[in-house]
């Protein structure tokens, strides 16, 4: 059971938190890199561009983010922003000096959390990020606790099953590309193995070399069940998800294992895919893509590849 005192954060524990200022005036970055800096850690970024290569990679706590932009305004990235997965919880807060009441609903329907506006009084923007952040960093915690794989790190079912039906919604409303993909551990005695602690380090060694193939921020790994890892690409046509399978495959094998790691070479690793492009009326994605992958008899060979995808 979760109380109220395990979700508090000490003011050192606040320290560590992540705020990203993104704005194209040098002038408004230095305020609030200035007036931010003794209480998290603050980091800057010009452009929206830059705002999303950054959250790619580091996830902040929190992001203040202009409104008027130049290139990539701020209600543009905050959606994009928001199409990270990582990035589904983190508060954005947009710093604008005129705001009406239809531009603030656009920014709400854009994924905003909040608004600051110009000129800034110092200590009210202080104890609003405090609040968002600690929501945030408690909404963290309760995550970690229910929607994580404890021995991977990795996005649980639970999760997977939420985020599934979200992105199925999202490409339908859109009328944009979804694939799905699944790699199985065929020998899974190795996973039941009372001698030997091999299942969480191999599972966990093959999570790591699929993460490495995984190049944009919202391709999201997750552990669909106990040998079967999930791969949800939104936007993605089926070649593209072929071609995110020729890549892990090749990886793991070309990958070379430490002395005492040798066992995992020995595990067969098979994959499926589907698409929603060729997924016939009343058809499921996941049952479409745990049939091929049942079909897919024969760990990979790099010369037989075209034969490797269903």
């Amino acid at each position: 059971m979760i109380n109220n005192d395990s979700l508090s954060f000490t003011d050192s524990e606040m320290l560590n938190a992540v705020v990203l200022v993104v704005d194209d005036d040098p002038s408004t970055v230095d305020f609030f890199v200035q007036a931010l800096s003794p209480y998290y850690r603050t980091f800057s970024a010009p452009s929206g561009e830059d705002a999303i290569g950054f959250c790619a990679v580091h996830a902040p706590d929190l992001v203040i983010l202009d409104l008027h932009m130049p290139d990539l305004d701020g209600m543009l990235t905050c959606k994009m922003l928001k199409a990270i997965p990582s990035m589904l919880n983190c508060p954005i807060i947009f710093s604008t000096e005129d705001t009406n009441t239809d531009q603030e609903i656009r920014c709400w329907d854009a994924g905003a959390t909040d608004f600051v506006c110009k000129p800034i009084v110092i200590q009210t923007l202080v104890k609003r990020i405090r609040s968002h952040i600690q929501i945030k960093m408690q909404h963290d915690l309760i995550e970690n606790l229910v929607f994580v794989d404890q021995q991977t790190g990795l996005y649980n079912r639970r999760y997977f099953n939420d985020f599934y039906q979200k992105q199925m919604a999202l490409a339908k409303r859109n009328d944009a590309p979804l694939s799905l993909v699944m790699f199985e551990v065929k020998n899974g005695e190795l996973f039941k193995s009372k001698t030997l602690p091999v299942a969480a380090k191999h599972i966990k060694m093959f999570a790591e070399l699929i993460s490495k193939e995984l190049s944009r921020p919202t391709d999201t790994l997750m552990r669909f069940s106990e040998t079967k890892l999930a791969v949800l690409l939104p936007d993605t046509y089926i070649f593209g998800a072929k071609h995110i399978i020729q890549k892990v495959m090749t990886s793991i094998s070309q990958f070379k294992c430490d002395s005492d790691e040798s066992a995992f070479e020995k595990i067969d690793i098979v994959s499926g895919l589907a698409s929603i492009e060729g997924l016939q009326k009343n058809t499921n994605l996941i049952e479409l893509v745990i049939q091929n992958l049942s079909q897919s008899k024969r760990p990979y060979n790099e010369s037989e590849i075209g034969y490797q995808f269903y």
